[in-house]
């Protein structure tokens, strides 16, 4: 082979590569930016989810404190207001975990 033959096959291999290589690019960023939006709005999901979750139980709060002190109260167990406080987020907390307990029995049952 001459050496014209030679760097004409020279430069037809080389933009075969170039465009291989701009392809497998192409594609692989595509790829790769459809894998991070479909991520991104299962996280954007969870993040609303949990916002939302965190205003009902803050719209429940107030309710729920309430009646614990109510039947605190009840039950003549008046004292010191910081050990009033810590009684009423005991029993709030394991009414909280009876109820998530209950809900997480109830979801798996769909499942």
């Amino acid at each position: 082979m001459d050496k014209k033959t030679e760097k004409k096959i020279e430069a037809e291999v080389k933009a075969e590569v170039k465009k291989r290589l701009h392809e497998k690019i192409y594609h692989g960023t595509k790829e790769s930016a459809a894998k991070f939006k479909k991520e991104f709005r299962s996280e954007l999901v969870i993040a609303i989810t949990a916002a939302f979750g965190f205003l009902i139980a803050l719209s429940w709060r107030n309710p729920i404190q309430k009646t614990i002190d109510i039947i605190i109260r009840n039950l003549g167990l008046t004292g010191q207001a910081i050990y009033i406080e810590y009684l009423s987020a005991l029993v709030i907390t394991l009414l909280a975990v009876l109820v998530l307990m209950l809900v997480s029995k109830w979801k798996s049952q769909d499942d």
